[in-house]
């Protein structure tokens, strides 16, 4: 067995791999920040203040307890990239209103998706 300088031995070291994300890159073009806000006001998810903003990289959510405001209010911020699908982000928003193993949902706000302008 071989030594590092170190005095650890090298045959007991393991190469790891990073993990690797595949995500879906929905080429329509749509403002993806005002279709949230459309959903959002679609299920308007009660006792939670949600920022939505314009993510770089992944769909992200995050929520919390509003503590300001106490029980049962709660904060969540929603992070849109610029390739989200209409159905990513129907998924996220219906996460967020706590309906998202509710049937038609999901099929619902997609459909109500307001027409470009």
């Amino acid at each position: 067995m071989r030594r590092s300088a170190d005095t650890r031995p090298t045959d007991d070291l393991e190469h790891v791999e990073p993990i690797r994300q595949y995500e879906y890159r929905d080429p329509e073009r749509f403002d993806r920040i005002a279709y949230a806000l459309h959903a959002l006001d679609v299920l308007s998810p009660p006792a939670l203040t949600v920022a939505v903003y314009r993510a770089n990289l992944h769909l992200h959510v995050e929520r919390g307890n509003d503590h300001r405001a106490g029980p049962p209010a709660e904060w969540a911020i929603l992070g849109i990239p610029p390739h989200a699908s209409r159905r990513q982000i129907a998924v996220a928003v219906a996460d967020l209103a706590g309906l998202a193993g509710t049937p038609y949902v999901v099929d619902l706000l997609v459909a109500a998706a307001p027409s470009p302008a």
